[in-house]
């Protein structure tokens, strides 16, 4: 796969720079440091969990609760993609 970014001139600079010293002055040292950036980022966001929810219908139904008689049975589902978007 191909990445292209688009970095500021002193932030290529040093990120080269930090690359070339941790692996070395030969071809790949770029994308090396790259997959290792990118994997060490993964994993920290990793940390941050969202609840888990048991039922996820309970919750919509809630939501939509002060809704329910206002709208259609589709009106409902198009707010529950709204709110389950956000």
């Amino acid at each position: 796969m191909v990445l292209k970014l688009v970095l500021n001139e002193d932030v290529e600079r040093r990120f080269r720079e930090k690359a070339m010293r941790k692996f070395g002055f030969s071809k790949g040292s770029l994308k090396k440091a790259s997959e290792f950036v990118i994997n060490k980022w993964l994993i920290d966001e990793k940390e941050e969990k969202l609840p888990k929810v048991k039922d996820p219908i309970k919750l919509i139904d809630g939501i939509l609760s002060h809704l329910k008689g206002k709208y259609t049975s589709v009106e409902l589902q198009h707010e529950a993609l709204k709110l389950w978007a956000k």
